[in-house]
């Protein structure tokens, strides 16, 4: 009886490993089933093919413990005001962007999170966001944004994990057949190091 019970436990216990190791999370699976792509799509691949070429070490983005930041401030008028909300609930409201971008259209909104930059190699394009985590410091996401004023990356632009607030209207745009978010004519203000 006791190796019945043992044997059981131990079954249990794989199966309930075998689940935690999953990485589709349902955010993932909802971003991978529509044609659109996001800034965490992007920075996720970017960031496999990275760890493939440097073997072992992690991903830029989730090295920065966001209860240890300290954000700019930022004179925006914003719809949505991002900055005055909890990691969780900022990092809930960014997730809704992303599956459900018709619902902020338009809107004014204003983010903290960590600048990020990925150079499209063949087109030799920039594209910047803003990250952010959740507050155990474990998931990320991140809006794109295009900057109002006239920018030069890299001389006009913070190092990669450098805090920023961004300020900017939510707008989607294609590139090919591929839908993407972003807020554009952003203002953003840049931590000092």
């Amino acid at each position: 009886m006791k190796k019945l019970v043992s044997l059981a436990l131990c079954t249990v216990i794989a199966l309930l490993a075998a689940g935690c190791g999953s990485s589709g999370s349902a955010a993932d699976k909802a971003a991978q089933s529509s044609k659109g792509k996001t800034v965490s799509d992007v920075l996720s691949q970017a960031q496999s093919s990275q760890q493939d070429a440097t073997d072992n070490v992690p991903p830029i983005a989730t090295q920065v413990d966001p209860s240890k930041l300290t954000y700019p401030e930022l004179e925006y008028e914003a719809d949505l005001d991002l900055t005055t909300m909890s990691s969780t609930m900022v990092y809930s409201e960014v997730s809704n962007m992303i599956k459900t971008p018709s619902n902020y259209m338009g809107k004014r909104i204003k983010i903290n999170g960590t600048f990020d930059v990925y150079t499209d190699i063949k087109t030799k394009t920039f594209y910047y966001s803003c990250i952010v985590q959740d507050a155990t410091a474990c998931c990320k996401s991140g809006i794109e944004f295009s900057p109002k004023a006239k920018m030069t990356y890299p001389d006009d632009f913070p190092t990669v994990n450098t805090p920023i607030t961004v300020g900017g209207v939510f707008e989607t745009y294609k590139e090919g057949d591929t839908t993407y978010l972003r807020l554009k004519n952003a203002e953003i203000a840049i931590a000092k190091t």
